[in-house]
């Protein structure tokens, strides 16, 4: 009687200690940006769910206005396989800039995996009247933002996008007008910054010589 009374001591001290080791999400560091949505993958431990006495915890967000979390890990050393294929996927969804965390609850306050939202990348676009003009003629080209009304800073730049070091112009101004002059095809492209989020675009012209009349 003395034994069985011990092991039943020992199964209910193994409780708690099983426990201790917490909930695990995998990537531990993740960086998105806004609009963003990504998977990640929660469990009692390295060896996965299945694995220990019986646990479940919900995972969540310590900052929801900059991401949401939802999910549920669930799991005992009874059920192999896992039945529930959704079990352990952690869904995250970018909200805005900010930094979150990983959370489960039913579980001291600890952060499981830390999510830096970045804010999203501007969509710019070079609008061109034509891409083939004749020597001497006004190329105009135009930066646009859909979406976006406020002010943005446009850095203009001959050249493959990429390539800083022929800077033609940075202004608030979206609209840039050259000269064509060197025959065939050249490239510019621009840099959209508003903040800290900023896109680029390019494009390609060509530059034709126009016809002679002829002398009579």
């Amino acid at each position: 009687m003395r034994r069985f009374a011990l092991i039943l001591l020992t199964a209910a001290a193994a409780l708690p200690l099983a426990g201790q080791a917490g909930p695990v999400v995998s990537p531990a560091v993740l960086t998105m940006r806004v609009g963003e949505h990504a998977l990640l993958h929660g469990y009692q431990h390295p060896g996965g769910l299945s694995g220990g006495f019986p646990y479940h915890y919900d995972f969540s967000s310590d900052a929801p206005a900059v991401a949401t979390v939802q999910g549920v890990a669930a799991g005992s050393s009874f059920s192999h396989p896992d039945p529930n294929p959704e079990n352990g996927n952690v869904y995250v969804s970018a909200v805005a800039a900010g930094v979150a965390h990983v959370r489960a609850g039913q579980y001291p306050p600890i952060d499981l995996a830390t999510i830096t939202v970045l804010p999203q990348i501007l969509p710019v676009e070079i609008h061109a009247a034509a891409t083939r003009v004749l020597r001497g003629y006004p190329i105009e080209l135009t930066a646009v933002v859909p979406g976006y009304d406020q002010t943005a800073t446009f850095s203009w730049y001959r050249g493959r996008i990429g390539d800083i070091s022929r800077l033609i112009r940075a202004s608030s101004d979206p609209h840039l007008a050259l000269t064509g002059s060197d025959l065939g095809i050249s490239y510019i492209w621009v840099q959209a910054l508003a903040g800290s989020a900023a896109s680029s675009d390019e494009i390609g012209f060509e530059v034709i010589e126009g016809r002679r009349h002829a002398s009579h």
